[in-house]
């Protein structure tokens, strides 16, 4: 690297890593976790189960908090806007769902289906790419960020201090929508197209939150540290100890809220905020350059393709682990972990390889 282009990178958040890492582990562990929950729903092992599981809960909305902490304020022209977001993006879906195409003709159930093959490619639930629903909200959230930044480029010609004013306002907005769904006042669940839009209310909440430190001016950062810490660990456990649980056994069904739900927004917040906090009293200063801090680095790095290909991996595991030991009659307590770490750790492997490979290494969704 140059020493112009060292100067004009931008220096990396570590928190960011650090909630990034967190949250696409968290989603791996919901993926892993799916059998063990359909197994326990009858039975007390559902709490560990179901701890496990609801990770997914508020790792999702974290994801989509950071591309706001990160994207709004952006003045990227239209062209170099989406050139630059969706090539990252889309490139790296493409050529895993053509890999995920080709496992599923060959050796989950041959031969090649086109509508099975649609619907993987569109992350339709029942499929091994339910998760690429993700890659399509993303897209959409991408088209509201840009306005985003387009009226607040406008505003700043115009207005004293507009994108502060401007983006408190929205966030308040956000707040009162994702109020609006819980109160069940407006169902954005039943249409995928305004479901995908609605995750713009986490987009500028995570702009707000990383952005705004009203409360930081205020109070010393060890007090919110142990408030939002608490606050966080308390109302998770409220979540699966007093709702899930007990919902799911009374309804022999897992039951779980929407993303867009008063409760899931206090969780995310509180998470994203607990680190932000750690972060800005130095707590961070020790790991960053250790091997646990390069380690949620390098999870970071990999996290859009981690994402992408981890359902992939744990297919793939478990097809060769049946063959010599029945995990899924294991211990959830057990077995959720184990799973997760190799899922994780063989996934960053291929992507690690895939990297240094030329052309391939544009697959690896690596930021």
């Amino acid at each position: 690297m140059n020493e112009t282009n060292a100067i004009n990178k931008p220096k990396r958040i570590f928190y960011y890593d650090v909630l990034r890492a967190i949250a696409i582990i968290g989603i791996v562990f919901c993926h892993v976790s799916n059998i063990y929950v359909s197994r326990d729903i009858n039975s007390s092992s559902l709490y560990i189960s179901a701890f496990f599981d609801c990770f997914r809960d508020f790792s999702i909305p974290i994801f989509v908090m950071l591309s706001g902490a990160l994207l709004i304020g952006k003045k990227d022209s239209l062209s170099k806007f989406f050139k630059k977001r969706l090539s990252r993006l889309f490139i790296p879906f493409l050529f895993w769902v053509l890999i995920y195409i080709i496992f599923i003709s060959t050796i989950i159930s041959p031969p090649f289906n086109l509508d099975n093959s649609i619907k993987i490619f569109l992350g339709t639930g029942g499929t091994l790419g339910v998760h690429f629903w993700f890659v399509w909200m993303i897209i959409i959230a991408y088209v509201g960020i840009y306005i985003i930044n387009k009226v607040m480029e406008i505003g700043t010609e115009r207005i004293s201090n507009f994108n502060g004013k401007f983006i408190t306002i929205l966030a308040i907005l956000a707040v009162i929508y994702i109020s609006i769904v819980h109160f069940r006042l407006f169902n954005p669940y039943n249409d995928k197209l305004i479901y995908y839009i609605s995750f713009l209310s986490y987009i500028i909440i995570g702009h707000f939150l990383a952005k705004s430190d009203i409360l930081g001016k205020r109070i010393d950062k060890k007090y919110l540290i142990i408030a939002t810490g608490l606050l966080f660990l308390g109302s998770y456990l409220w979540y699966i100890l007093c709702f899930v649980v007990p919902r799911t056994h009374m309804a022999h069904v897992f039951v779980t809220l929407g993303y867009f739900n008063l409760l899931i927004l206090f969780m995310s917040l509180n998470a994203f905020l607990f680190f932000k906090y750690l972060s800005k009293s130095g707590k961070f200063e020790d790991i960053e350059n250790k091997t646990l801090g390069k380690l949620f680095t390098t999870i970071s790095n990999y996290s859009y393709g981690i994402y992408l290909i981890h359902y992939l991996i744990l297919a793939r595991l478990k097809i060769n682990l049946i063959r010599y030991v029945n995990f899924t009659q294991g211990s959830s307590l057990i077995w959720i972990p184990v799973l997760v770490i190799a899922t994780t750790a063989i996934s960053i492997a291929i992507l690690a390889i895939l990297d240094r490979i030329p052309y391939l290494d544009k697959v690896t969704g690596k930021k």
